[in-house]
């Protein structure tokens, strides 16, 4: 049953409700496991950038240049761009949830860094894929 006889006032409001002093900018934190993941992706594309690398340095400068070799450092070109690419974006969505509160004024700039990471990253894919066709063929026609 509910008591109606009690009228006290203990528990209203004055009808006025000021919620901009308690506003705190929620973050998004990532998860231990996404954490670790997002850190073992960065470990992996660090190695491969390391790799990737001293294929370039080494095609590049010290071997005599013929048409597979220019296809392999090619190849290796592309890697890099794209490995270099995805650690920028980890490490651009590292530093947007860890620094949330700091950098909201930044959303807009971070969602057009996005799109241009994503459409670099596909074409520095879809380059790596063609490279890979074409090293495949020209091999294939040399064994014919």
């Amino acid at each position: 049953e509910n008591i109606t006889t009690n009228l006290s006032l203990n528990y209203t409001t004055s009808g006025y409700v000021d919620y901009g002093e308690n506003i705190e900018y929620e973050c998004s934190r990532l998860s231990l496991g996404l954490l670790v993941f997002v850190g073992v992706c960065m470990g992996i594309s660090l190695c491969g950038l390391v790799w990737n690398g001293i294929v370039m340095w080494f095609l590049g400068f010290h071997m005599k240049k013929s048409p597979f070799t220019v296809y392999i450092l090619n190849l290796a070109v592309a890697d890099f761009s794209l490995l270099l690419l995805f650690f920028l974006l980890l490490l651009a969505i590292l530093s947007l949830t860890s620094f949330c509160s700091y950098l909201y004024h930044f959303i807009s700039f971070y969602r057009h860094f996005v799109f241009v990471v994503e459409f670099l990253y596909h074409f520095f894919d879809l380059s790596s894929l063609g490279l890979l066709t074409a090293i495949s063929v020209e091999r294939s026609i040399s064994v014919l």
